[in-house]
């Protein structure tokens, strides 16, 4: 009589640590999917150096429009086009790889400050720009 007592409390102690890893399981694998869609996707080299170039050139226009706002969207742009080949330049070209980084890092920190240092930023994209052009050309 008593076994048959415990036997349902037993059950739902069961039942709950079985729903609760299920539950788990799940949240993981929300998180690995997240994560799998937050990550760049890889582009080509040439690919990844004509949509750069394209954001300098708004970057120009924007700078010379002293558009704050938008030269901050376009550092930021600059960045994750840079993220989607990166690997693929430090992998071939460890230099041209460094040469990119420098004027790179000027534009992201000049376009988030106030006010603009437009000659600066200006400076910073037509180098990254001549980098670009070295980059472009490797194979």
């Amino acid at each position: 009589m008593k076994s048959r007592k415990l036997l349902v409390p037993i059950i739902v102690v069961a039942a709950l640590s079985l729903t609760a890893c299920g539950t788990n399981n799940e949240k993981k694998s929300d998180e690995t999917k997240k994560t799998e869609q937050s990550s760049p996707k890889s582009v080509s080299i040439s690919d990844g150096v004509k949509d750069m170039k394209q954001t300098i050139a708004d970057l120009d226009a924007q700078l010379k429009a002293k558009d704050a706002t938008k030269v901050k969207e376009s550092g930021a742009k600059l960045e994750e086009y840079w993220q989607t080949f990166e690997d693929d330049v430090k992998a071939k070209s460890p230099d041209l790889y460094g040469k990119v980084e420098t004027p790179l890092h000027t534009i992201e920190a000049g376009a988030t400050s106030s006010p603009l240092d437009a000659p600066t930023l200006t400076k910073a994209a037509k180098e990254l720009d001549g980098i670009l052009s070295e980059v472009q050309n490797l194979k």
